[in-house]
């Protein structure tokens, strides 16, 4: 049942009764038919601000549509929030934050209230509206990308190109010492899936290496030259901060053991 026919079901029920008494009777049991609302959520937070009694509100977004729980210490004012979850419950925020909200005026309820009866209605239409708001601001979560499988055929395909592109990473080196970045222990990750594209993890001795940009200028221009490769993207981390454990025996070599390079795990 969409909104408006939501709304004029009600506006139907409520006109099946003559007096007002028969009206509060049918809130009265409305309210009845609320979902348990927890005790250990009727915290400050959830409480609705400007009602004599007090009510709580909770809300959810869930698949674009907000979804609410209330409860209420007084019997009508616990109908009143039980009629409005019962319309707006399961609506997006759009729809929501949209509607005027003018079947309540229909019904009669505002007219037929006391005054401070009144006041917490419209307390109760004001949050209801400005969790729709606030739901409709938030960012839409995206859906976590399905991990590829790859089966022992892939691997197995992927094999010479992986090797290429170490081989390509041979071949960059840190301008401040002579060891080539894969021996130096820059690389972290090299990931290539079905469609031989690369990604790759990889840091710095220190984060704030001047040359840095050429360098990773470099390891995408010379991994994208790789027969069969397809592309490269490249994330540039610094946790874990990288030290001089992470040499490769032939680094350590290459530099004799005498080279003063910082270790930054002990920063």
């Amino acid at each position: 049942m969409n909104l408006e026919e939501k709304k004029q079901q009600v506006i139907e029920d409520f006109s099946m009764y003559d007096e007002w008494l028969d009206k509060y009777e049918y809130l009265i049991e409305q309210g009845k038919n609320l979902e348990p609302f927890p005790e250990e959520s009727k915290t400050e937070d959830k409480l609705i601000k400007g009602c004599q009694s007090r009510v709580w509100l909770d809300c959810e977004k869930k698949d674009g549509k907000l979804f609410f729980k209330a409860d209420s210490d007084a019997i009508i004012t616990k109908g009143i929030i039980s009629l409005l979850i019962d319309v707006y419950s399961g609506r997006t925020p759009q729809e929501i934050a949209e509607d005027d909200f003018a079947f309540l005026d229909q019904i009669g309820l505002k007219e037929n209230l006391s005054p401070t009866r009144a006041g917490g209605l419209a307390s109760m239409v004001e949050t209801i509206k400005k969790k729709a708001a606030e739901a409709m601001a938030e960012p839409e979560a995206q859906p976590e990308a399905e991990a590829e499988v790859l089966t022992a055929a892939d691997v197995k395909e992927l094999a010479p190109l992986y090797e290429n592109v170490v081989l390509a990473l041979k071949q960059v080196y840190d301008p401040e010492i002579p060891v080539n970045i894969y021996d130096l222990g820059l690389i972290y990750e090299i990931n290539i899936n079905k469609e031989h594209k690369v990604h790759i993890r990889m840091t710095f001795t220190a984060p704030n290496c001047p040359m840095a940009d050429y360098v990773v200028n470099d390891v995408k221009t010379g991994v994208e030259d790789v027969p069969g490769i397809t592309g490269c993207e490249i994330d540039l981390v610094f946790e874990p901060a990288w030290n001089t454990s992470m040499m490769t025996d032939e680094a350590r070599v290459a530099l004799n053991m005498d080279f003063d390079i910082e270790d930054n795990s002990q920063e």
